[in-house]
């Protein structure tokens, strides 16, 4: 069950303040696309997500999407961002996003993983050491194999509620600011 706890959780991305992300001393953020991003059927990035990674880059803060899904799909999303982008990671397996990594010199100390799955994103997160960030899916509906991934998630989240679950970002963010 560990390996599917997040650090974190947000309703999304975009109730998150930038200020979070430095608090934390976060430098790379490898983000899920479907769902996380933007809709699984949005083909090019809405208007909410553009200014998203502005407002990243004003920060310092890359993001690099990370997705399950397919070249053509990724690729397309990630160049109108300018943003680096991983395809087919075959997520929670890290095999390629290690690769990556280490191409790009990244420090994963300084590195948050995010993502609207317990059983990908979260668990490769952390499989990967980390810190990792979990958003309710912005839409119910899925793609096959994330329908019964979700069908599964939520045997896990019944198992996990009587337990601590995770921190809001709110918390550790209005900790950090006080301390």
């Amino acid at each position: 069950m560990k390996s599917i706890i997040p650090n974190f959780k947000a309703k999304n991305l975009f109730e998150i303040d930038v200020n979070f992300y430095k608090k934390i001393n976060v430098n790379f953020i490898f983000c899920d696309l479907d769902n996380t991003l933007d809709l699984y059927t949005q083909k090019t990035p809405s208007q909410k997500v553009i200014d998203f990674v502005k407002e990243l880059n004003k920060n310092n803060i890359n993001l690099i999407i990370c997705s399950n899904n397919n070249k053509k799909r990724v690729s397309k999303y990630a160049k109108i961002l300018k943003v680096d982008f991983i395809y087919r990671s075959f997520k929670p397996f890290t095999t390629k996003t290690k690769k990556f990594i280490k191409k790009m010199n990244i420090d994963i100390s300084n590195s948050l993983f995010i993502g609207d799955q317990l059983l990908t994103d979260i668990k490769c997160g952390n499989r990967l050491g980390m810190r990792t960030l979990y958003v309710d899916e912005i839409d119910h509906k899925n793609g096959f194999f994330t329908k019964i991934n979700k069908k599964i998630e939520l045997i896990y989240k019944k198992r996990l509620k009587n337990s601590i679950f995770c921190k809001d970002w709110r918390d550790i963010y209005v900790n950090s600011k006080e301390g």
